[in-house]
């Protein structure tokens, strides 16, 4: 496949971050409101269990990178999302312990925030070979 350009990237990096924001929405909710997890364990866990999504639908659709390149960027993308994971933990604690908020809403604008940094990081780096 070709490559998209880079507004197409981000568009795409947009709309695949979209749909695991949305997985990631309602298993939080699950864990935190369903089976009475701590909100911040359940980001945790939720962040964990969707990543690997994330990973597969940005090499494919995003990035479309070759099948053998995986072996590179995997450990790569799960490096930034492990810098994004610690920036989500401290935002989280700030909006939802310190400031109130609702932890779901604080979720979605952790994500809205740190999706230009995850864009970069995987342009540049994690999908980068």
């Amino acid at each position: 496949m070709n490559p998209l350009p880079l507004p197409s990237r981000f568009a795409a990096f947009v709309l695949v971050g979209g749909s695991c924001l949305a997985a990631n929405t309602l298993l939080l909710w699950a864990l935190t409101s369903g089976l009475g997890i701590h909100y911040l364990v359940s980001t945790a866990i939720a962040f964990v269990s969707i990543t690997p999504l994330g990973f597969l639908l940005n090499k494919v659709i995003t990035f479309r990178t070759r099948r053998e390149y995986a072996r590179i960027e995997l450990p790569r993308y799960l490096g930034a999302m492990a810098a994004s994971l610690a920036a989500n933990f401290g935002l989280m604690y700030l909006l939802v312990s310190v400031l109130g908020m609702w932890y779901l809403a604080a979720s979605i604008l952790v994500a809205v925030t740190l999706v230009v940094c995850n864009f970069i990081a995987s342009d540049r780096w994690s999908f980068r070979v």
